[in-house]
């Protein structure tokens, strides 16, 4: 196999367009989504301690949220260069908005309507049994989209509501010569490690003491406010937004990624194996993790069938399209678990309350919920797409574009 190096700097305009067809669809980029929804949900699932601590997750199943962020930067950078906007009014367009609103606003609304009605009936109508977000929910946490009847998972939608916000002046930076893009990449990394040095300075987290409630709660407020922002995690949707100038593995702004998957391979395996981290950063999803997961990226659609051929092939990036929905399916679905059996970890549920678990009777937990999640979440998407698609038929704009 022979490599080769596309420098699209020097490409005319047609030829861009002939590299980044406009009615090109990723079907790689389905297969992916859809094999990492099955790993939020496995992740939902599995407990820590003892199982998930030896199984090397942070090499396979820890890269589900990292994937998602570096795929959230390339659809709308991919997305931005199809529809060939650049400035940042037509960027920031009302028919932008619109589209956001129907993809991930409306399935929220709609949900915290269903679980908060649920959650207050499973909870005898009583709103202080409903708090589940770490029995501190407060309503203003609604307006950056956590749930009062909390599920895993909740966090990461203030993440996609935040980014609507910022992917367009993103996609600009982006979107000029190699030097800006490399500026704007740079800028990510700082913005990202700067959040990073705030929290360790401001609240000192390693120097709380666990009976200090006051110092707990508001480090945990804050904290929990900033790594619901994509800023917290910006250098991942930056790598996307950089793969989506160009998306071959060989191509020569790749090169970096082929510099950075090393270092961030390194640093996962002493992290797993070894213990090894860094003071100064907090958290799984960090800048020293995004690489890899990038890297992986890359890999999945150079070598992951590029057509749905078959059957099989189908119904996996049918799987691919409805993960958001999915997302919200199973937050739903975990709060119920919570809130009867008090852990989305389930061990009440199928018998073993406390460690030791049985690894056959874990994975039986994670088929059943693999069964319940992913069709009803399918369903839900199948359902609002068509009901989308049909109401904005005159004015020709598919939901499954945006």
């Amino acid at each position: 196999m022979g490599i080769y190096i596309i420098n699209e700097n020097k490409l005319t305009i047609k030829e861009q367009n002939n590299l980044y067809p406009k009615d090109s669809h990723f079907i790689q980029v389905d297969i992916i989504k859809a094999i990492m929804i099955f790993l939020v949900i496995f992740d939902h699932t599995f407990p820590w301690d003892p199982l998930k601590n030896n199984m090397g997750v942070a090499l396979w199943e820890r890269i589900s949220i990292p994937v998602f962020l570096v795929i959230m930067g390339f659809n709308m950078g991919f997305s931005f260069d199809r529809n060939g906007e650049r400035s940042l009014r037509k960027l920031y367009s009302w028919n932008y908005f619109k589209r956001k609103f129907w993809r991930y606003i409306f399935p929220f609304l709609l949900l915290y309507f269903v679980s908060t009605l649920i959650g207050l009936a499973i909870n005898g109508f009583d709103p202080d049994a409903l708090n589940q977000y770490q029995r501190s929910w407060s309503f203003e946490h609604l307006f950056i989209g956590i749930l009062p009847f909390y599920g895993p998972g909740n966090w990461f939608l203030p993440v996609i509501f935040w980014s609507i916000l910022i992917m367009p002046l993103l996609y600009k930076g982006f979107s000029g010569k190699l030097r800006w893009r490399i500026i704007t990449l740079i800028l990510c990394y700082v913005v990202e490690l700067s959040l990073q040095l705030v929290i360790l300075f401001i609240f000192d987290p390693y120097n709380i003491a666990w009976y200090d409630f006051t110092a707990l709660y508001d480090f945990l407020f804050y904290y929990r406010f900033i790594v619901t922002t994509p800023f917290f995690m910006l250098s991942a949707i930056g790598l996307g937004m950089w793969i989506s100038r160009n998306h071959d593995i060989f191509a020569k702004q790749n090169i970096l990624l082929w510099i950075l998957f090393p270092l961030s391979l390194f640093y996962l395996i002493l992290y797993q194996f070894f213990d090894f981290y860094f003071n100064f950063i907090l958290g799984d999803y960090h800048l020293f993790v995004f690489p890899y997961s990038a890297f992986l990226f890359l890999v999945g659609i150079k070598l992951l069938p590029k057509k749905r051929d078959n059957k099989f092939i189908r119904g996996i990036t049918m799987i691919g399209k409805s993960t958001y929905h999915i997302l919200l399916t199973q937050i739903l679905y975990f709060a119920i678990i919570i809130s009867i059996w008090g852990d989305h970890y389930g061990a009440s549920i199928i018998g073993i309350d406390s460690p030791p678990y049985e690894l056959n009777v874990v994975f039986v937990y994670v088929l059943i919920n693999w069964v319940i999640s992913i069709p009803l979440g399918v369903l839900w998407w199948y359902s609002e797409t068509k009901i989308h698609n049909y109401r904005l038929k005159k004015k020709n704009l598919d939901i499954n574009s945006i």
